[in-house]
């Protein structure tokens, strides 16, 4: 009577793999979070300014190219995925690190680019407060908040928190509605196709960080439920792809072309909703809203950052120390709001659609012949 009895169907081993699923879908959750504050941030930082009212065609030419990369990341994944369940990205060891360098760039560039939007929110909604400590104090409580042993933490948050973050946006847009025309909307092509095109290609550097949770160094029961549910990555992608979409679609509510294209703070621009509208409860609203998509969004890149660094110095879990002297390390560029600053990011942030399919290319042919010689029978 003491024996412990299992069933069919809540044996460990399906109660093991339903939380491998799940952690899998949040970590896929928290990867379209973060394309969505790529894409809110590559609004205010490029569309309005450089693409103006038809930015959201723009933001939905980009689905060509994120499927093409999350396709190539997938069967990259597959053909890395070493009998151990140890993820293996390079042909061989002597490259591993390199590449393994590479992505922590990438992630970095990420983050930086969140901060100095985080930094240019506070500097317009707060001014009287010193930039430098609201910037020197959001470091190290971030670097805290991720030195947890557990990495899939920060996932699991997230999944309570994108519900908060939708709910304060739908807010902000709701009050928005009644201040638009539709007559905004024209001339329907902007600029023309030129600049459109011009736009969709920087934009395609914003969606490149969806594949992030294929490419980020796990273990194989982790990435097991993504590679084989091909929707459980490309749904929260593509939710993202076009959130991004319907939000630009509501600042061409508000805005005329002549006017989205005027020079304004990124940190107007990033609260242009708000700006067009008088509601007190809405600019709240989408200033916690803001805040906590571009805590989530930076926290993710750092995270994923010192995990990185933490692999290339061959240990076991990231440090929260490590995290945070990567943090400290973007505060000056991100407290500089100097136009030069914000133009050097903008010419630096349409390189990330390039090298990441230029490293997705690399890896996959490197891991369709380590795959080959793997399964080559030995002498």
């Amino acid at each position: 009577m003491t024996g412990k009895t299992t069933t069919g169907v809540h044996s460990p081993q399906q109660m093991e793999a339903q939380r491998w699923r799940a952690l899998a879908q949040d970590r896929a959750a928290l990867g379209g979070i973060s394309v969505y504050s790529q894409i809110f941030i590559g609004m205010a930082l490029y569309l309005y300014g450089h693409v103006s009212t038809p930015g959201y065609l723009s933001i939905l030419l980009t689905i060509p190219f994120a499927l093409l990369l999350l396709c190539l990341a997938r069967k990259t994944a597959a053909n890395s995925q070493e009998e151990t369940g140890v993820i293996s990205f390079a042909a061989g060891k002597r490259l591993e690190k390199p590449v393994l360098f590479l992505f922590l760039l990438l992630h970095l560039f990420n983050a930086q680019l969140t901060f100095a939007a985080l930094c240019a929110m506070l500097l317009d909604t707060m001014p009287d407060h010193s930039l430098w400590k609201m910037a020197l104090l959001v470091a190290p409580v971030l670097a805290w908040a991720n030195s947890g042993r557990r990495e899939d933490a920060l996932a699991r948050f997230a999944r309570f928190l994108k519900w908060i973050i939708f709910f304060l946006f739908f807010y902000t847009f709701l009050s928005a509605v009644p201040h638009g025309s539709t007559a905004y909307f024209f001339p329907l092509l902007g600029y023309g196709w030129k600049t459109i095109g011009r736009g969709s290609m920087w934009m395609c550097g914003a969606v490149s960080s969806c594949v992030w949770p294929l490419l980020t160094p796990q273990n194989g029961q982790a990435l097991s439920p993504l590679l084989k549910k091909k929707s459980a990555v490309t749904l929260p992608v593509l939710l993202a792809i076009l959130a991004g979409c319907l939000t630009m679609l509501v600042s061409v509510w508000l805005m005329p072309v002549y006017a989205m294209a005027r020079d304004e703070t990124l940190g107007w621009r990033l609260m242009l909703a708000v700006n067009m509208t008088p509601s007190i409860p809405a600019w709240s609203m989408q200033t916690i809203g803001i805040l906590l998509l571009f805590f989530l969004g930076l926290s993710h890149s750092a995270n994923r950052a010192s995990s990185l660094a933490a692999q290339m110095a061959g240990k076991q879990a990231a440090s929260g120390w490590v995290t945070m002297l990567l943090l400290l390390a973007l505060v000056p560029c991100a407290v500089a709001q100097s136009p030069q600053i914000q133009d050097t990011l903008i010419h630096l942030a349409f390189l990330r659609g390039p090298a990441t399919l230029a490293l997705l290319l690399f890896l996959y042919i490197g891991s369709a012949f380590h795959r080959k010689n793997r399964k080559e029978p030995t002498p």
